[in-house]
């Protein structure tokens, strides 16, 4: 018998912008965050539908200040220091955006792509 080394590819997850959806959140990784330019400015988000190809697609729009239909962004800290990557909550919206993977215990990872000024759409 001969072993055959696997290949792995390195970086995987670190070079490509994702969100990852469960537990009623979503949480964008560090280069979903630099697509947009987050330097830390980012305080709110929006969620956004549309309709592409008779399919209902969702977008979040990042946004530095309140207003209506905006939701808080919490941001990940290990031992007190803030790390890129930004978290938005609303369990209800997002279970109805995503059903049961919205909410289910696991994350799903989903590609994110920059479609306008502060705006990631979520590639389903």
């Amino acid at each position: 018998m001969e072993w055959q080394v696997v290949k792995i590819k390195q970086a995987d997850g670190r070079s490509s912008a994702f969100v990852s959806i469960g537990r009623g959140q979503f949480d964008f990784n560090a280069e979903a965050c630099k697509l947009v330019g987050d330097t830390g400015n980012f305080k709110f988000a929006q969620l956004l539908t549309a309709q592409e190809d008779g399919k209902v697609v969702v977008a979040v729009k990042f946004l530095e200040e309140d207003g209506e239909d905006r939701v808080a962004i919490r941001r990940k800290n290990i031992d007190g220091k803030i790390i890129q990557g930004m978290t938005v909550r609303h369990k209800g919206t997002i279970e109805k955006l995503f059903g049961k993977n919205g909410v289910k215990q696991g994350m799903t990872r989903y590609p994110v792509t920059l479609v306008a000024k502060n705006t990631l759409k979520i590639i389903d």
